[in-house]
């Protein structure tokens, strides 16, 4: 697992990076959107190769993994809305924009906790809690990395 969390965390590292440009007119918003892509066949591997199922079970996980996944992405969108509005108002940020940036990333942080409890909940009684909490522990651990790579590219607030 060591090495895919090194793979994922270079490749998100290089997403971010990307973002950051696309919105100063760096990489174009179809090349990071291949990036994502690439991110996220590796965290598909991640998990099947960590979380063992029977026939069954991966039958009714990988459609939720699924559906969590493409929640994830809309609501990561979210983030990256904040990301760009912060850098846009970097060298000027005044309180009123401060506030309304924290406020939004902290809204944020709440709705993906809900997210998690919702599929938690979900996967817990279509499969087991087990396996739900097995899920999760790989996929907080990645979002960890992704959250790493993610806040070490941005700068503190001047």
């Amino acid at each position: 697992m060591k090495t895919g969390k090194l793979v994922l965390a270079g490749m998100i590292a290089f997403c971010v990076i990307g973002q950051s440009q696309e919105s100063t007119g760096g990489i174009p918003e179809g090349y990071v959107a291949l990036l994502r892509s690439d991110v996220q066949a590796k965290k598909v591997e991640i998990i099947r190769q960590n979380l063992a199922l029977t026939e069954e079970q991966a039958s009714k996980f990988w459609p939720l993994q699924r559906s969590y996944d493409n929640d994830l992405a809309k609501l990561n969108d979210d983030r990256l809305n904040v990301i760009r509005d912060y850098a846009k108002h970097w060298d000027d940020l005044s309180d009123s924009v401060a506030s309304n940036l924290g406020n939004r990333m902290l809204d944020y942080q709440k709705k993906r906790v809900e997210l998690r409890k919702k599929y938690f909940d979900r996967i817990s009684k279509e499969i087991t809690s087990t396996v739900s909490a097995k899920f999760f522990q790989i996929e907080m651990q990645l979002e960890d990395v992704i959250d790493l790579g993610v806040a070490s590219s941005i700068p503190l607030v001047k």
